[in-house]
């Protein structure tokens, strides 16, 4: 069309008879603009950040005003806040979510655990399946450049299942799904890590015989993700990376200068700490109308009644994840750093999600037992110690949503979630929209104009993506994505759950029994209304069966199967 338009006005000009300088510009601005024209748009980059373990209401963003967040802060207030996002229950099952588009049984991670009688059936290899492709392998196939730092936790077997045999072109990954943030000596003990690995990163592909001494989780995740960043910032080919730091994921290890910063912070507990925070989510505007604030969730012992020793085991580790959690942030503040300097930000888009509900339990039922652990009090944070955060204040960081992770309460799968543009597109607003981890991949699809396909590089069908894009929420803070007779059934080692316009059914661990609320009115599920309304839970019942047989689900029984 700009081109006929030059086209028409420089013959009018010519018919008018103007000057021969004239005509020179008029052919000038037409060669420019078709030039223009036949050059291809710039495509966007895009950078996701997934961390670890962190609560509803840990940014400021959505209500945390005790730790200081301010990039990530900045980028959610900047973009849409997905206020009513949902993950899995655990890491692994959350990660093969997203990077599939599809359940966590489809991409092969059905339970953390090896359960015995479902060894070998399909959607519980314990690995991201090759029945799926990945955003990795999606987005190089159209000549994007794709990096990971972080934790992968999606497969341990080299040549088979690490990140760059799915589609990372560089990568340093953490392959379990926790780990020490600092070094650990050759020769220790290393739970969890799988296939006998000497030590538990991989580096493109290639196991490293050692970490180096002065080694740091986050601070060596951010220094990987900008070497790749810089490694090819001008050769013209966009970039999708993922930034998966491990912190705050337990054990709660902080930097020398900074294990210290939060001391005093949090003298007043963790019930006094839940209050605050329901109520500064509440003025951020993050909280579904509905929401009960009336109390805090009750799992740990009330502050008050709790020894003077156990008040000050539990403030620290409060300190040392804020710590954690601050440093992330600061950290992290790097990467945009660079972004924002090179110009690669105005053209780049960010989804930041957690993975799960902040980690309860007590804070030595982790790793405290191992012998080169020191979980003296005045011990707590450096890098021979291993504690994590404590119940209390994992009620806290939930409130007012029932639950934490392992579960498929709001508490345990509802998490902090924002898409910043790279415009001012849906600049301070906030979604109610139900959406779930496994709609950001067709979102950035969308939004990088890659078509879905079928089938991998060996001609061999792949599974659909499940998930929708929520790109139109940059326009619309209101759409609704999900539709009202579209349900979203999830299972992790028989923990499961069914979402359907405002209801949801819930079989918690331990139990065959499901529960039904109405998230609507009464989004803290406190209320279940099986009993008074049979015919909606079997309704949604023959749903998640038809699911689950689809899927290829199998029931575990209670208490063998949980996450």
């Amino acid at each position: 069309m700009q081109k006929v338009i030059w086209l028409s006005l420089s013959c009018f000009l010519l018919v008018l008879g103007c000057s021969s300088d004239d005509q020179a510009q008029v052919v000038s601005m037409q060669q420019a603009t078709v030039q223009a024209m036949s050059e291809p748009m710039q495509r966007p980059n895009f950078l996701l950040i997934t961390t670890d373990d962190m609560g509803y209401t840990d940014l400021g963003a959505f209500g945390g005003h005790d730790i200081p967040t301010p990039n990530l802060d900045s980028l959610a207030m900047s973009g849409v806040r997905l206020a009513n996002f949902h993950a899995s229950v655990s890491c692994a099952p959350t990660r093969t979510m997203l990077m599939s588009g599809t359940g966590n049984h489809e991409g092969g991670m059905g339970t953390q655990r090896t359960i015995p009688e479902f060894v070998g059936e399909p959607g519980y290899e314990g690995h991201i399946a090759d029945r799926v492709l990945t955003m990795p392998e999606r987005f190089s196939a159209e000549g994007y450049h794709t990096y990971m730092a972080g934790k992968w936790h999606l497969g341990t077997e080299v040549g088979v299942n690490l990140p760059n045999d799915r589609g990372f072109e560089r990568s340093f990954a953490l392959l379990p799904g926790g780990f020490d943030h600092y070094q650990v000596p050759l020769g220790s003990e290393l739970p969890n890590v799988g296939a006998n690995l000497p030590v538990p990163y991989t580096e493109d592909g290639r196991i490293p015989d050692d970490i180096p001494e002065d080694f740091y989780s986050t601070t060596a995740y951010v220094d990987k993700m900008l070497g790749y960043l810089q490694s090819n910032e001008k050769d013209g080919q966009p970039f999708f990376a993922w930034f998966a730091p491990t912190a705050p994921h337990w054990p709660l290890q902080v930097l020398p200068d900074w294990k210290d910063r939060f001391v005093g912070d949090f003298e007043a507990g963790y019930d006094a700490l839940c209050v605050e925070r329901q109520q500064n989510a509440l003025e951020a505007g993050v909280l579904p109308d509905g929401a009960d604030f009336s109390m805090c969730p009750e799992i740990a012992a009330p502050w008050d009644e709790l020894t003077e020793d156990d008040k000050a085991l539990h403030r620290r580790t409060m300190e040392l994840y804020a710590a954690m959690v601050a440093h992330m942030d600061s950290e992290f503040g790097r990467i945009l750093g660079y972004l924002e300097e090179s110009g690669q930000l105005d053209n780049t888009y960010i989804i930041y999600s957690n993975d799960n509900g902040p980690s309860g339990g007590q804070p030595f039922s982790n790793r405290s037992h191992l012998d080169r652990v020191n979980n003296e009090l005045e011990n707590l944070g450096n890098r021979d110690s291993w504690v994590a955060i404590g119940q209390g204040w994992t009620d806290a960081q939930s409130a007012p949503y029932r639950g934490n992770k392992g579960s498929q309460f709001e508490g345990g799968i509802r998490v902090p979630a924002f898409i910043k543009a790279p415009s001012s597109a849906g600049a301070g607003q906030v979604s109610q929209s139900l959406l779930t981890i496994m709609d950001v991949l067709p979102t950035i699809m969308d939004l990088a104009g890659i078509e879905e396909v079928t089938a991998n590089q060996a001609g061999d069908s792949v599974l659909p993506i499940r998930g929708k894009s929520f790109a139109g929420l940059l326009q619309d803070s209101q759409q609704i994505i999900h539709a009202a007779d579209e349900y979203i059934a999830l299972d992790m080692g028989g923990v499961s759950v069914l979402m359907e316009d405002g209801w949801k059914i819930v079989r918690p661990a331990r139990s065959n029994d499901w529960l039904l609320f109405n998230t609507s009115t009464d989004p803290s599920e406190q209320n279940d209304l099986s009993a008074q309304n049979p015919e909606k839970l079997a309704d949604l019942l023959a749903k998640y069966e038809a699911h689950a047989e689809s899927a290829g689900i199998l029931r575990t029984v209670p208490g063998n199967g949980d996450i």
